[in-house]
């Protein structure tokens, strides 16, 4: 069967988050070849192979199904043109590239480093705790006491419901 070649470009919060790795494992699932990878623009960048109909379901599972946390803001694919007896030597299976490693553990040291600046607020927020926990063992308290004070209410209540019913039964008799 003919095969069809696409370039595409995906543009968003595409990189750092397994992205690469979903595209993979999802064109292997659909028989769909080529390779994927990080662009130094921040867009993740793909050259696919395969037949139309199952290039197309790939295409619609990347955009519809992508695993939490990417958002696609642009999905741009390109065909290629390529003669029918000719191939591109694509490999055999889809595979996920190593990119420019320097460029992608700067821009990850980075993101570590902005997620170390947030240590200080969640430890501000770990040494609430004990405040937390004092409130919500008063609260559980206040709840005991509600409780214990209904239960004496209900079996009050109880009591007078037995009072008017026998009542009720000595003014029947009458």
């Amino acid at each position: 069967m003919y095969r069809k070649y696409y370039n595409v470009s995906l543009t968003g919060n595409v990189q750092d988050i397994g992205f690469r790795k979903f595209i993979e494992n999802t064109a292997n699932s659909y028989h769909v070849t080529g390779y994927v990878f990080n662009d130094q623009n921040g867009s993740v960048k793909m050259l696919c192979a395969g037949q139309v109909e199952l290039l197309n379901t790939f295409f619609d599972a990347v955009q519809t199904r992508p695993p939490q946390g990417i958002r696609i803001e642009k999905f741009i694919k390109t065909e290629i043109p390529i003669p029918k007896d000719f191939d591109l030597n694509v490999p055999n299976k889809f595979l996920k590239l190593a990119t420019d490693e320097l460029a992608d553990i700067g821009r990850k040291l980075d993101t570590g480093v902005e997620l170390l600046k947030t240590l200080p607020q969640i430890e501000e927020s770990v040494g609430r705790l004990p405040e937390i926990k004092t409130g919500i063992n008063t609260l559980n308290l206040n709840f005991e006491d509600f409780r214990t004070d209904q239960r004496e209410h209900n079996k009050r209540m109880e009591e007078q419901n037995k009072q008017l019913t026998q009542i009720l039964q000595k003014l029947a008799e009458k």
